[in-house]
């Protein structure tokens, strides 16, 4: 009850009264569907016959893809709109499903095709939803205030979502669970349908080197790269890990909950107090989230794994709050949809790298936790060497 009173103090109540509550409504019902099965996705790939390595191979792939996609998202959204895109981004992810479903061992022109369409929603879907939501948040004062409740309006989703999808696992099959996935997924897209009101064309265009033209412009992007490592480490290969050491769907099904039930109960509190200094509140959460990765690497243990996953649930909302509000909150006043685009961009070149270092690894559980808690103190560098410039700049106009 604490958090529906808490949500309906924000301007985003006021939004639930106007159209875009259908927007907010169609990413619920979205956000739903993919948490039901996403998680087990490498887990199908295994049982389906695929090695650890051809699972990699899959990623790699399907990032290859991903990377120049996001320029064509850009120019298409300035030529039809953010909603056509985002509903073409569903139709995408609905294909995914449906080959995902008729996937067998060792058909790779299927594996090609799963990471082709998986490319085109994440694409699609995503750049075109950032977009909106930037385009239709107008308190850049409480851009984090308005962020954490989109955290915990998703979190409400994705805790009761694994759940279902593991008994649906358990007690069926996994073509049960793509149906009714598929079957939401559908659903999703009717309220974007009946938005009429919502500006989604960008009136502005830039290019990506007029985008970033300082130093300052980098630091988000920049961020978001050096990230990348930590959330390929932990949305893909912690769930990989769990499995081969409990061989169970309930193991994994269980990760995203802990995360959930993590981020709801903190998100809040957290977007209340990291108003402050951005760098220094987002440098103590990338630590925290490094030194936990430290401590999976060192302490063998099957509790402290589950564990671990609501200490990094708990820190990561430090770390990522204030990193969104401040990209976010620039975006608005810059160019949103670049802001969307390269943030996605961004987010997926080291992924390539990573997923073939990996490829080649015979130890690719221990390379990819050192490199996520390496990722993460790089993280609190970036910040530190940003901080320290900014106060340098300003010594430097208040002597002159």
């Amino acid at each position: 009850m604490h958090l529906f009173h808490k949500y309906h103090s924000l301007k985003i109540y006021r939004l639930f009264h106007s159209e875009f509550w259908l927007f907010e409504l169609s990413v619920w019902l979205h956000v739903f569907s993919r948490a039901m099965i996403a998680i087990f996705i490498p887990i199908f790939l295994l049982n389906l016959d695929y090695s650890l390595s051809e699972v990699l191979l899959y990623y790699i792939i399907y990032n290859l893809f991903d990377l120049p996609l996001n320029f064509f998202v850009k120019w298409l959204i300035e030529r039809i709109g953010a909603r056509k895109v985002i509903i073409l981004g569903t139709l995408f992810s609905v294909v995914f499903f449906i080959i995902l479903y008729t996937l067998n061992s060792g058909n790779w022109t299927l594996i090609v095709l799963l990471a082709l369409f998986g490319a085109l929603y994440d694409t699609f879907y995503w750049v075109g939803h950032i977009y909106l939501f930037m385009k239709c948040n107008r308190s850049t004062k409480n851009v984090t205030k308005d962020i954490s409740v989109l955290y915990i309006v998703k979190k409400l989703a994705t805790f009761v979502a694994p759940i279902i999808g593991a008994a649906i696992l358990i007690f069926f099959e996994k073509n049960v669970l793509i149906v009714i996935s598929v079957i939401i997924l559908i659903l999703s897209s009717w309220p974007l349908f009946k938005i009429k009101n919502i500006r989604d064309k960008p009136t502005k265009k830039t290019t990506f080197f007029k985008f970033f033209k300082k130093w300052d412009d980098v630091k988000e992007y920049l961020i978001y790269s050096i990230a990348s490592f930590h959330w390929v480490s932990e949305g893909v290969i912690w769930p990989i890990f769990i499995y081969t050491i409990f061989a169970s769907i309930e193991s994994v099904a269980i990760i995203p909950v802990i995360v959930s039930i993590t981020t709801i109960l903190f998100t809040y509190f957290a977007g209340k107090y990291t108003k402050g200094n951005h760098s220094l509140v987002m440098s103590l959460g990338a630590f925290l989230v490094a030194c936990t990765w430290l401590g999976r690497i060192f302490i063998q243990n099957e509790i402290f794994y589950f564990i671990s996953v609501f200490l990094i649930g708990l820190f990561i909302v430090i770390y990522a709050l204030p990193l969104d509000a401040e990209l976010y909150g620039k975006g608005e006043k810059k160019n949103a949809l670049a802001t969307s685009a390269y943030r996605n961009f961004f987010s997926m070149l080291p992924r390539i790298f990573f997923f073939i270092l990996l490829f080649f690894m015979l130890e690719v559980f221990k390379v990819s936790f050192i490199a996520a808690a390496i990722s993460m103190f790089l993280i609190v560098a970036v910040n530190m060497f940003f901080l320290a410039r900014k106060n340098r700049t300003k010594r430097s106009s208040l002597s002159h």
